[in-house]
């Protein structure tokens, strides 16, 4: 297995991957001063509230260690016991989820914190965790919210849970702030830093917290810029991404350095939650390459041995857009950070058409034959959370992204499906498709909807679309796909529908009073 090396560090992807990931802000880096200019250049702006963090207690919890995990970090799952009173302490093998799967679905939590070495957590693995957390039932969706404890050493893990359990008791205050680091831009100058208030990406936020945009040039994130994000409880990190580094931008080094006060970070850089074994393309041998980054190569450890409070990443080359949703979900319903998570699997379920094939990734078999798309769901797909899946940020904004209206007759349920507010930019975004979008390797818009069907309503026999509009202009549609969750007593139907769309983030869809009908059919 190779090292990462100082070329792997330097390398950028080649121009295929770059037309495939152009939702990851490789390609969207070329916005940045575009955005910058749109918000409000001025001093930082003030901060909101702290962040109302609490812990989601009135769910079923698990603890869950391998057995190495359970020797190296005993302290930090004793923290975590603490914090969870109740909860049951399972072990288990890497190798041996099935096993796991059916002890599980014996009584299935719906939170797991899960106690696992740096070294026996890959891509592979966050695939086959994925499919075991939606298959507690019989339904595609994820049953099982997920969050990892790990760290590059056994104090730092235990420093870790130290944190979530002080934020949680409120003995540890994360700011009222959101800093959202756009990473490096080829626009800008040598040694040049942009900071604007404001969110292009977020808007909707702006009313509940202060928002700072932030953008360098290419050669690097400069080390006198490591206070650049203090005062943020909330950081988000864009770009592209190796193990150890944002492309052009902030390194594993400056992560473990930076100036950060107690936060969660949300990373939509390509590879950023990797703590050990990765998996590259060598397009120029036609191979998967297995890789190996050291604990001082990754990112995800530095900034879990820094002050994050949680950190949110992927595996494997992702999609920056997701990264956004999972922060307006929160936003939109104050739910945890593990039904953050859950919402952006599940639309990678339903984008994928209701189920999610095996994956598997070995050194030196040829590179998968994915669509672009394919390589968008499964690296969204690789996303994993550092820290306690039970844990809530913010209580929910007072105007959601849409309103639902309902008539019911005894065969069908006609669903009047509204925007209701369009500052929600990146959730009317579906990042995988772009069959109806302004031009190719850019993205359609969409509706995804989570509606309980009344008592009494089991699967439907089907569902379709009615017609989507604003006032006189009818929109170009197509309904992706549908189907229902079991959650406890009731059925849940989601449904994700695609709508054209005209420019970056622009459509017809996106204004207030566009709305699209939706039939349910027993």
């Amino acid at each position: 297995m190779e090292r990462l090396t100082a070329s792997h560090r330097r390398k950028l992807p080649g121009p295929a991957v770059f037309g495939i990931l152009a939702g990851s802000f490789a390609s969207l880096a070329a916005i940045a001063v575009a955005v910058l200019v749109l918000l409000r250049t001025a001093s930082r702006p003030e901060p909101g509230r702290p962040l109302a963090v609490r812990l989601d207690s009135g769910a079923s919890f698990v603890l869950l260690a391998t057995p190495a995990a359970q020797s190296e970090y005993a302290d930090a799952l004793s923290l975590a016991g603490d914090l969870h009173p109740g909860a049951g302490i399972v072990t288990f093998h890497t190798d041996g989820l099935d096993t796991l799967l059916e002890r599980l679905k014996t009584a299935p939590p719906a939170y797991a914190m899960v106690f696992i070495l740096p070294a026996e957590l890959d891509v592979n693995f966050a695939w086959r965790w994925l499919h075991m957390a939606a298959a507690l039932d019989q339904d595609p969706f994820v049953d099982m919210r997920t969050g990892f404890i790990t760290a590059a050493t056994p104090d730092d893990a235990s420093a870790f849970v130290r944190r979530v359990a002080d934020a949680c008791a409120g003995r540890l205050e994360l700011p009222g702030m959101l800093v959202d680091n756009l990473g490096p831009n080829p626009q800008g100058a040598p040694g040049s830093f942009h900071a604007a208030a404001g969110s292009f990406f977020l808007p909707v936020l702006e009313q509940r917290l202060g928002m700072l945009s932030i953008s360098h040039g290419v050669e690097g994130f400069a080390d006198n810029r490591l206070a650049s994000m203090r005062g943020a409880g909330i950081v988000h990190l864009g770009g592209h991404g190796f193990p150890d580094r944002v492309v052009d931008g902030l390194t594993a080094s400056q992560a473990a350095r930076l100036d950060l006060s107690p936060c969660v970070v949300f990373s939509g850089a390509c590879y950023t939650g990797v703590t050990g074994r990765w998996f590259e393309t060598v397009h120029g041998q036609n191979r998967i390459a297995a890789r190996l980054a050291a604990a001082d190569e990754s990112l995800a450890l530095a900034l879990i041995s820094n002050n994050a409070v949680g950190c949110l990443a992927a595996m494997h080359p992702d999609h920056g857009i997701p990264v956004y949703q999972e922060i307006e979900f929160l936003a939109e319903t104050g739910c945890s950070l593990g039904d953050a998570l859950k919402h952006t699997h599940d639309g990678v379920i339903l984008a994928a058409g209701g189920s999610l094939p095996q994956l598997e990734l070995s050194d030196g078999q040829p590179p998968p034959r994915w669509t672009p798309s394919q390589v968008m769901l499964y690296g969204t797909a690789s996303r994993v959370l550092f820290g306690d899946p039970a844990m809530r940020l913010m209580e929910p904004l007072p105007l959601p992204p849409l309103d639902v209206a309902a008539e019911t007759s005894p065969g069908a349920i006609t669903l009047t499906v509204r925007v209701r507010n369009p500052l929600f930019r990146s959730a009317f975004t579906d990042t995988y498709h772009d069959d109806l979008a302004w031009r190719g390797n850019m993205f359609n818009d969409r509706l995804l909807l989570r509606y309980e069907l009344p008592p009494g309503w089991d699967v439907p026999s089907d569902v379709r679309v009615l017609g989507a509009g604003n006032a006189e202009t009818s929109i170009r549609h197509r309904l992706v796909a549908w189907a229902i969750e079991r959650d406890g007593g009731a059925n849940i139907l989601h449904v994700l529908a695609d709508l054209a769309s005209t420019g970056y983030m622009q459509s017809e869809w996106r204004k207030p009073g566009a709305c699209m009908g939706l039939e349910i059919r027993r």
